[in-house]
């Protein structure tokens, strides 16, 4: 398992339109199983893409989707979990992100809970699996 990706509090999330246009997005991940993994909602474009096509990147990066200097980008074949898995990767990530884990994921529960509707935050989980490496700074 990479160390930069270990070390990573985002990664950058690459997955392919149908038209085979990239879109990056950052995620919190976790290491999970023989791989990494990260919370999303069900109806998440994210989940829809890697439906059509499970190959994927990911690379270590800031807050908000850059990538660090020199960050390798790693190659790999991502899946959405199952329920039992979606539980293991939630407690996962709220251990590691505990602060942001209850500013963002238990209000945004609560305020549903509020308004009579149902849990959508972090209802998904995608698990990718690495297959290799890529040069520094490619995608």
């Amino acid at each position: 398992m990479p160390e930069d990706i270990d070390r990573a509090k985002y990664i950058a999330f690459v997955s392919k339109r149908r038209d085979g246009t990239s879109i990056s997005t950052p995620v919190w991940v976790v290491p999970f199983d023989d791989g990494y993994a990260f919370t999303t909602d069900t109806n998440a474009w994210k989940v829809k893409r890697i439906a059509h096509d499970p190959s994927v990147t990911i690379q270590a990066c800031g807050m908000r989707g850059k990538p660090n200097p020199g960050a390798p980008v790693h190659r790999g074949r991502a899946v959405v979990l199952g329920e039992t898995d979606i539980a293991r990767v939630q407690d996962a990530v709220r251990a590691k992100y505990p602060v942001m884990y209850k500013l963002l994921i238990e209000r945004s529960d609560r305020k549903a809970a509020r308004e009579g509707g149902s849990r959508t935050v972090g209802t998904a989980a995608i698990k990718v699996v690495l297959d290799d490496r890529i040069e520094a700074g490619s995608t």
